[in-house]
C-alpha cells in the first residue's frame, strides 16, 4: 500500500509540475501584440512563410502575432532592431538561411547571431532547383557538366551577392572543377527576366519562385540540390546523385533576443510546431516547396552552427564578398 500511495503521488506531482510548466510558460509569455519582424522587402520568400504563419501562431498562443517588415538587402537593419529588443517574447525574427551567411560576408555586423539570439527553432527548409530557359542546350544535369567540362561557355545568374543561391553556385563549381561565368543581380526580379530570355543560362532558386516559371512552360528544371529528391520534382535528379554529400538548402527560422526566459522560449518552440501543423500552413508549405523541421531549441542551435560553419568555409575559401 505504502509503495502504491508513493508511485501515486509521484504521478501527481509530475502531472502538477507539468501543468504548472505549461500554464507558467503562457503567463510569461507578453499580453500584449507580438512582433514578428521580417528582415526583408514585402513579397519576397521570407515574408510569404511569415505572413499565414503568423495567424497559425497566434492561434497557439492566443495572442496578436503581426508581421513588421525592415527591409534591407541582407536583411541587417530588422534583425539588429530584434536583436536590442525587449527578451521576453514580444519581438521575434524570422529570416532565411541568409541569417546564418550573412556574417560570413560581412564580418562587422551590429549583432552576433550566437551571442545576441536564442534560436526557437528552424521552421522549414528547401533544396535550391537548377533552373534554365526552355531553349538552353543541356536538358539534364549530366550535359551541363558535360559543357561545362567540354568548356563551353555557361553563364549562371546570382539573384543576390550572400545568399544561398549564390552559395550554391560557388560549391557546385569548386566540387565540379569546372568554370562558369557568374552574372550578379540585385534580385530574383531581374535574374528572372534575363534567364527567361536565354539572356543567362542557369540559376540555382527557390522552387517557390521558380515553379510557377517552370509550370509555365517558359523555365526548365535540371537537378535540386537536397539529400533527397523532392516529393514534388520526384523525375528530378539530386546534384548528389552526381556528387556524394552535396547540398544546399534554404531554411527558416524563428529566432528570439538573448536572454528570452527558458519557459518562453519552449512555449514558442511548442507553439510553431502547432501552428506548422494546420492544414492553412501545410498549404503554404506545399505550395512553396518547403519541408517542416519544426525541431528543438537545441537542434536549432546546433543546425544554424553546422550551416554557418559549412558557408564560412566556402567565403573564405573563394575569398567571397557582398558586392
Amino acid at each position: 500500500m505504502i509503495n502504491r500511495r508513493q508511485v501515486l503521488a509521484n504521478m501527481a506531482a509530475g502531472s502538477a509540475g507539468l501543468s504548472a510548466s505549461g500554464w507558467l510558460g503562457a503567463q510569461n509569455l507578453p499580453e500584449r501584440t507580438i512582433r514578428l519582424v521580417v528582415p526583408f522587402a514585402a513579397g519576397g520568400g521570407v515574408d510569404a512563410l511569415a505572413r499565414p504563419f503568423a495567424i497559425e501562431l497566434g492561434k497557439a498562443l492566443n495572442r496578436t502575432v503581426v508581421v513588421e517588415n525592415k527591409a534591407s538587402a541582407t536583411g541587417q537593419i530588422g534583425t539588429a532592431e530584434v536583436a536590442k529588443s525587449a527578451s521576453d517574447g514580444s519581438s521575434l525574427l524570422i529570416s532565411s538561411a541568409a541569417f546564418g551567411t550573412t556574417p560570413s560576408f560581412v564580418p562587422k555586423l551590429p549583432y552576433d547571431i550566437f551571442k545576441d539570439f536564442e534560436p526557437v527553432t528552424i521552421l522549414a527548409a528547401t533544396p535550391q532547383v537548377l533552373v534554365a530557359p526552355v531553349g538552353f542546350k543541356a536538358n539534364s544535369f549530366a550535359e551541363v557538366l558535360q559543357m561545362a567540362r567540354n568548356n563551353v561557355p555557361i553563364n549562371f545568374a546570382l539573384p543576390g551577392s550572400s545568399g544561398i543561391q549564390r552559395l550554391a553556385t560557388e560549391l557546385l563549381t569548386a566540387t565540379a572543377q569546372v568554370n562558369v561565368t557568374k552574372v550578379p543581380y540585385k534580385g530574383a526580379g531581374a535574374a528572372f527576366t534575363d534567364l527567361i530570355a536565354g539572356r543567362v543560362d542557369l540559376m540555382f532558386d527557390n522552387p517557390g519562385s521558380s515553379m510557377v516559371h517552370v509550370n509555365s512552360g517558359r523555365l526548365k528544371v535540371l537537378a535540386s540540390t537536397g539529400a533527397r529528391r523532392m516529393s514534388t520534382l520526384p523525375q528530378v535528379p539530386t546534384v548528389a546523385e552526381t556528387f556524394a554529400g552535396f547540398e544546399a538548402l534554404n531554411w527558416f527560422i524563428l529566432a528570439a533576443p538573448a536572454g528570452t526566459p527558458t519557459a518562453v522560449l519552449d512555449r514558442l518552440n511548442e507553439a510553431c510546431a502547432q501552428a506548422l501543423r494546420t492544414d492553412a500552413m501545410r498549404q503554404v508549405l506545399d505550395r512553396d516547396g518547403l519541408s517542416v523541421l519544426a525541431n528543438s531549441r537545441t537542434q536549432a542551435q546546433q543546425f544554424l552552427r553546422n550551416e554557418f560553419n559549412k558557408w564560412d568555409r566556402i567565403v573564405r575559401e573563394k575569398n567571397l564578398t557582398a558586392d
